[in-house]
């Protein structure tokens, strides 16, 4: 098999590192394989991460169900290791025509003792036509979102070389940073076509660990098979896959793969961040971006530049707010009047509203309230998208009657794009890149291949990946109207990243942005972050 595979285990597990731990072993010490999860209960019974937000999403239907992969499978249908498909592009960027290579197909994890297959990843990849540059050429590689979250969001979103279309279809995408680096978009086990050869197997591959160690396999046998070692390698992650790239770049480095650079859009939360009290101070700001944006403050506020507001919100949140919650019972009159009065012209809510909920606003209380008049609620991926909240039935016509939980709540953000989204990309793998190794399988775009994903992610393998490598530069983007992951927590989690004063000042470059979750998807942001990346890739190697 591979020669440069020794690392790996029977289970793809050699890793002690997880993404809170950030490959903290050293390099003589003892090798334990984490063990797989077990399956303590069929797929109907399993209790899924909380929904919504930084990766949540449904509880996992009945095995019976169709669209569900089920872990109790002894075996499936093999996939084929074949060669990926080819078609040969070009594209206008910067008025120059750019002729590249695009590729979709499946690579192999072979167990490093055994040699067969364990699992086989999907991926597309986009390099630049000319074999001389690819040398040198930077490479970078995204790792899809968090746990269940495919990489077609990056990819056919916005930084690839097409994007999808309002209309279902889709275009050129002059925003794409093929132009600076080859681009290669990896699908983690149990996201898009990506599959265990042993459905009853995939469990032991929704750890931290375990995910961590697949995906260095993958990096490492790209590089191999398509002789990209002399390039410089850039990780890229979103929201809760922060920190899996966070944990894999520490990984690489441990194992002889040095990393470039590491690209993170919206980062994973510390948990000191939205802890008790912490949580509304963190989350301040977003809700009065939402209200600022929606038109609901009052005049002077509302005349506030972007960035005028955002520091108004963040200044009054970590002095007069902080105090206040910090205080509780013990805040005189005076003081409790004058924080209800101020948190009052930050959020657009009524002081009463602020009143009963003793200071402390609830995200999902803040969007009925603030969108009160028009029977609305607000997207917890983007805040400026707005939609109509029915109200729920107290009989048991409609369920959510006594008894039955409430459905979740809608995001109307993602739920109008999904459906023509994935509709428009499993087309463009077909028609464009001639793509037929999916067969009759379910790309899974957002949920339905991932069950109970065990571990957590945390900054601490981020501080260690940097501790590893101190050349490597970081650049996190943070947007503004994305409430399931406020950016004044990713800002209070990277104040407190353990970090020498060295990396602080020259490895880290930070951009807002005013967008919600997926900044790629908004046109104009997505423009100003091509040119941030560009500007990150460029950059000459840290010392």
């Amino acid at each position: 098999m591979l020669k440069r595979t020794h690392w790996l285990t029977a289970t793809l597990a050699v890793a002690s590192l997880a993404w809170g731990q950030g490959g903290g072993r050293g390099r003589g010490a003892p090798q334990t394989a984490p063990q797989p999860v077990p399956q303590t209960a069929p797929p109907a019974q399993q209790t899924a991460p909380p929904a919504g937000g930084r990766g949540g999403f449904p509880t996992a239907p009945p095995s019976d169900d169709f669209y569900n992969y089920d872990t109790n499978a002894p075996s499936a249908a093999a996939i084929p290791d074949v060669a990926p498909s080819e078609a040969h592009q070009k594209i206008s960027l910067n008025g120059e025509t750019f002729a590249y290579t695009a590729r979709a197909g499946f690579l192999a994890l072979h167990n490093a003792t055994t040699g067969g297959s364990e699992a086989h990843l999907f991926y597309t990849s986009y390099s630049k036509e000319s074999e001389r540059d690819a040398a040198g050429r930077p490479l970078l590689m995204f790792f899809a979102g968090a746990p269940g979250m495919a990489a077609a969001w990056q990819e056919f979103g916005g930084l690839g070389p097409k994007r999808m279309k309002v209309d279902g279809l889709w275009t050129d995408n002059p925003n794409t940073i093929l132009g600076q680096a080859d681009l290669v978009f990896v699908n983690p086990v149990g996201t898009g076509f990506s599959r265990a050869d042993q459905p009853n197997r995939a469990t032991s591959f929704w750890t931290s660990a375990n995910d961590v160690a697949s995906l260095a396999y993958f990096v490492r046998t790209y590089l191999d098979r398509n002789k990209r070692h002399g390039s410089p390698l850039y990780l890229a992650g979103e929201d809760r896959g922060t920190g899996r790239v966070a944990g894999l770049a520490a990984y690489l480095a441990e194992h002889d793969v040095p990393v470039r650079g590491v690209i993170l859009l919206n980062i994973a939360l510390s948990a000191d961040s939205t802890a008790g009290d912490a949580q509304y101070l963190t989350m301040l700001p977003s809700l009065t971006m939402a209200a600022w944006v929606h038109k609901k403050l009052p005049a002077d506020l509302n005349a506030m530049s972007v960035e005028q507001i955002a520091g108004h919100a963040r200044q009054f949140a970590s002095r007069e707010y902080l105090h206040a919650l910090y205080k509780g019972d013990r805040i005189s009159a005076e003081e409790r009047t004058k924080a209800i009065a101020e948190l009052s012209r930050l959020t657009g809510l009524s002081k009463a509203v602020i009143v009963s909920n003793d200071l402390r606003i609830p995200p999902d209380r803040f969007g009925t309230e603030l969108m009160r008049e028009l029977h609305g609620a607000l997207s917890s991926s983007d805040a400026r998208v707005a939609g109509f909240a029915p109200t729920l039935p107290f009989g048991g016509r409609g369920g959510g009657g006594f008894g039955a939980p409430p459905p979740p709540p809608i995001d109307f953000n993602l739920s109008a794009r999904i459906g023509p989204f994935l509709a428009a990309y499993e087309a463009y793998l077909r028609e464009e890149l001639g793509f037929a190794g999916g067969g009759d399988r379910i790309y899974y775009l957002d949920h339905g291949g991932v069950g109970q994903f065990a571990g957590a992610a945390d900054d601490a393998s981020l501080a260690n990946a940097l501790a590893r490598n101190p050349a490597m530069g970081l650049f996190v983007g943070l947007n503004y109207y994305d409430l399931s992951a406020p950016f004044y927590a990713q800002e209070f989690t990277l104040a407190h990243l353990s970090v020498s004063p060295e990396i602080r000042a020259h490895n880290i470059t930070v951009a807002h942005y005013e967008a919600g979750q997926m900044t790629y998807l908004d046109d104009k942001e997505l423009a100003k972050l091509h040119r941030d990346l560009a500007n990150f890739l460029s950059q000459p190697i840290r010392r």
